[in-house]
């Protein structure tokens, strides 16, 4: 990796950082550092003198891509000793099963809003501790500002994703996911998601804890529309996902000057999305533990986590997913399902960079619930239940090397 990042100032795509038909291709080492300084930026409240940072909200839940990703990897999602959570880590989705958001609400949660504005509501979980000391979680959000959430809406509380290395997703064939799904057993076997692009196209699933975006573009413009309530070319409404039920809202102030302008220009997002692009892969901590890499794929784990995934230009991703979509049982389910997606499927998490997730203790798994390796594990069910079982009746030896490789990751 260190090798194509010497090469960003011949083009992200000719470094194998990034898939070569994506926006970026083409892109330098200084639209990096414009990225980043863009992925750092604490946007604001229009209208502002510094037009080139307003446009914030009105509702949102963050004010930077950084408040999510600190040192651009997993939110922390800690809770409180009333169940209210700390921090900027997570966010809570919300869809009906027709793909809708809620009537009032959106798709988001909102957390924050402009001066004039109220909040959408307070996050907060419900945690219940079961007999093997697991706490089984469920999204229970306060202090709703617009009335309560239409009785067919479903919740989901995610965690922001570790963003390193994950600009190599892209850059993975369909052709060798599928050909692995193909290869899993049965009982196993996962699947792709397409989804529809804005002009009807389908395209494959690749980001998001659903595979419900089909690339970084796609994946940062949601972010910066429904967390941070700024407009780009795949969402122009500069009012973010305020509904029509919220009136104000839409007639609150923003940060579009013109019609047909948005509060991030493509010229923009194509810089942040090259700079998440550049992350390297993070990289294994310690010494190589080839007892607990053996007893990782002996147990089942590497059949989903795939340690490698070949990438057109020829290299590897060494993330730990295959990018399917695997039913992980009710213990994980959550009551948001999306269009051709059950609540209990979900993309296989990459696990790269989990030892900085356990260094910062930001909770694993898609809600935070998990506080360990094991505790994680014991939450696989549905088509992972074999692996977890086996992961159960490993002798301590193993079970302890098992732990160690995932925590090095």
């Amino acid at each position: 990796m260190s090798g194509a990042r010497a090469a960003l100032g011949a083009g992200l795509a000719a470094a194998g950082l990034i898939a070569a038909g994506s926006a970026v291709a083409g892109l330098d080492a200084l639209d990096v550092q414009i990225g980043k300084a863009l992925f750092d930026r604490a946007w604001v409240v229009a209208p502002a003198s510094t037009k080139a940072d307003d446009g914030l909200g009105p509702l949102f839940d963050a004010r930077a891509c950084a408040s999510c990703h600190p040192r651009d990897g997993r939110g922390s999602i800690h809770v409180e000793a009333d169940g209210t959570l700390e921090g900027r880590g997570a966010v809570l989705a919300l869809g009906r099963p027709d793909g809708s958001g809620d009537p009032v609400y959106g798709r988001r949660l909102q957390i924050d809003a402009v001066q004039g504005l109220t909040p959408e509501g307070v996050l907060a979980v419900e945690e219940r501790v079961l007999p093997d000391g697991r706490k089984a979680r469920v999204a229970a959000p306060r202090h709703l500002a617009y009335g309560p959430l239409d009785p067919a809406t479903g919740l989901s509380l995610r965690a922001a994703p570790d963003l390193r290395g994950r600009g190599l997703l892209e850059e993975v064939p369909e052709a060798a996911l599928a050909a692995i799904a193909a290869a899993q057993p049965e009982a196993v076997r996962g699947r792709l998601r397409h989804v529809t692009l804005p002009d009807g196209t389908k395209a494959l699933g690749r980001y998001g804890w659903k595979a419900s975006q089909p690339s970084l573009e796609a994946q940062s413009s949601e972010a910066f529309f429904l967390d941070m309530g700024l407009s780009t070319p795949l969402h122009p409404e500069p009012w973010g996902d305020c509904t029509a039920a919220q009136e104000a809202c839409r007639a609150a102030p923003h940060g579009i000057e013109a019609e047909g302008q948005v509060e991030i220009a493509q010229s923009l997002l194509v810089r942040v999305v090259a700079y998440v692009a550049s992350l390297p892969v993070p990289q294994p901590e310690g010494s190589a533990n080839r007892k607990g890499a053996a007893v990782f794929a002996a147990a089942g784990c590497a059949q989903c986590h795939q340690p490698a995934l070949p990438t057109a230009s020829g290299g590897t991703a060494r993330l730990f997913t295959d990018l399917l979509l695997h039913d992980l049982g009710p213990g994980l389910a959550d009551t948001l399902s999306e269009p051709g997606v059950a609540a209990g499927e979900w993309r296989t998490a990459p696990l790269a960079g989990i030892s900085d997730a356990l260094k910062r203790k930001t909770g694993l798994l898609h809600d935070g619930r998990a506080q360990s390796v094991a505790e994680a594990v014991g939450w696989h069910g549905g088509q992972a239940d074999g692996a977890r079982r086996a992961f159960q009746a490993l002798n301590a030896a193993d079970r302890a090397a098992l732990v160690a490789y995932v925590s090095s990751l």
